[in-house]
């Protein structure tokens, strides 16, 4: 009887086993046909956390969570950044602990920083990590009216004797910066201090701020750099720690620019490079190569295979920022002149918006997998909102670019459109489907 109870158990374990399987292949297609169903991610992540399959359960929610954060809904991408956060060993707590201590000062929610900045201090302390401590505290923007405060508890936490040294944003460096847009870039031992100025105007930090930038580094304290000098634009920010990572968030986020090291563990830059370029969606993003390599035959080698640029460390700050906000310009021109010869189509459909609302041209171009613009014209005023395969990629609406742009077009009732049926080659800046789209459309009314 026992054997027999041990067999049947055996049995029933198999054929749960066997339900799994099949319910996390039917999530894997749902994502292979929409990488970014929120839904199918979290069940699938769901189902491998109840399966005991923790590794693949962390990296399904880091999934789920860049998404809500690239969506700008905050309050989600926090609440599974958390779950992750208690999922992982110490090495993944601090990267994930990072991410959320970065919306949080994006949010102005200084005190929730402060205490997340305490986690990872804690985090880094346990695993005797002093010196990673102490370069993440370095690189800290400001925490508003506490910010003396914190910086104090903070540095006795992890040990900080140089006053000077730990003030950061603080020490006099950064005072001759007034024109900076965020909070200031604390330098690296062995990088130029710069005294030049890099202003930006009003206007691009918000043409600036629906653009992304990837940066893929295994060097945290360098990844921490390039992040705020990117913050400072007001532009948003993705990071990675190898090709392999970036890969997965290039694919699936579609940074405007990629900023990445040569030097790296798992796929080295060069290999990263040739791997995006096997991707239509990623092929076409400018590409820039950082390396403290700066032989001549390197850098020429590396812009032959159609590397954007070619940045030798160590570097000076101002320059860095510098550069990037020309990348930026750049890809603002190219949206721009897409959308100038938006025209050069062929128009398939035309109409009233009386009649045909621009909520209903986005379900008739998601329906029928149309790739191309929907012009918007209402008297001088004129928008276009850019499709693939029919999902929203991008929007443009007077100085507005992405989403806000398209929230915008949304709310006409009056004016014509057109759709032009062609090839697409912006920048993706809208990552969310339709359905998030309209819902979040019908939450601005009930507000």
């Amino acid at each position: 009887m026992a054997l027999f109870d041990k067999v049947w158990q055996q049995m029933n374990t198999r054929l749960d086993q066997a339900k799994v399987n099949r319910e996390i292949e039917r999530l894997r297609q749902a994502l292979y046909i929409n990488p970014n169903d929120t839904e199918a991610l979290r069940q699938l992540g769901t189902t491998y956390q109840t399966s005991n399959m923790a590794e693949e359960a962390i990296e399904t929610f880091i999934r789920l969570a860049d998404l809500y954060q690239a969506g700008k809904q905050y309050d989600l991408a926090l609440a599974y950044y958390r779950k992750i956060e208690k999922l992982g060993d110490n090495e993944r707590r601090a990267s994930i602990l990072k991410e959320i201590e970065r919306i949080h000062h994006g949010l102005s929610q200084f005190e929730e920083a402060y205490r997340t900045c305490r986690q990872i201090a804690e985090v880094y302390l346990a695993m005797n990590q002093k010196e990673a401590a102490r370069g993440f505290f370095s690189s800290l923007p400001n925490f508003g009216d506490k910010d003396e405060l914190y910086r104090k508890e903070l540095r006795e936490m992890i040990g900080v004797k140089d006053e000077a040294w730990a003030q950061g944003a603080k020490g006099t460096w950064m005072e001759e910066q007034p024109r900076m847009a965020g909070p200031a870039v604390a330098p690296l031992p062995g990088y130029p201090v710069s005294r030049a100025k890099v202003g930006v105007t009003q206007e691009e930090q918000l043409a600036f701020a629906d653009l992304s930038i990837l940066v893929v580094d295994d060097d945290p304290n360098i990844c921490l750099l390039l992040s705020t000098a990117i913050k400072n634009l007001s532009c948003q920010v993705i990071t990675a720690n190898n090709g392999v990572e970036g890969v997965d968030k290039a694919l699936r986020l579609r940074p405007n620019i990629i900023i990445s090291d040569l030097l790296m563990p798992k796929m080295d830059g060069s290999q990263f490079f040739k791997k995006l370029q096997e991707y239509p969606e990623t092929q076409s993003i400018p590409f820039v190569c950082l390396t403290s390599r700066g032989q001549e035959e390197e850098k020429i080698a590396a812009l032959e295979r159609g590397v954007e640029d070619y940045w030798v460390k160590p570097f000076s700050i101002a320059e860095i920022t510098m550069r990037i906000k020309k990348l930026l310009q750049k890809q603002l021109q190219n949206v721009q002149s897409q959308y100038n010869a938006a025209g050069a189509g062929q128009v398939e459909l035309a109409g009233n918006l009386g009649e045909m609302t621009p909520s209903d041209l986005l379900r008739f171009s998601e329906a029928k997998r149309k790739s191309g613009v929907l012009q918007l014209k209402s008297g001088d005023v004129e928008g276009a909102i850019f499709f693939q395969d029919g999902e929203i990629v991008d929007a443009q609406y007077m100085n507005l670019v992405g989403e806000p742009a398209l929230l915008s077009l949304l709310n006409w009732n009056s004016g014509t459109f057109t759709f032009q049926s062609q090839l697409i080659s912006v920048p993706r800046t809208i990552i969310a489907s339709v359905d998030e789209i309209l819902s979040r459309m019908m939450q601005q009314y009930d507000e």
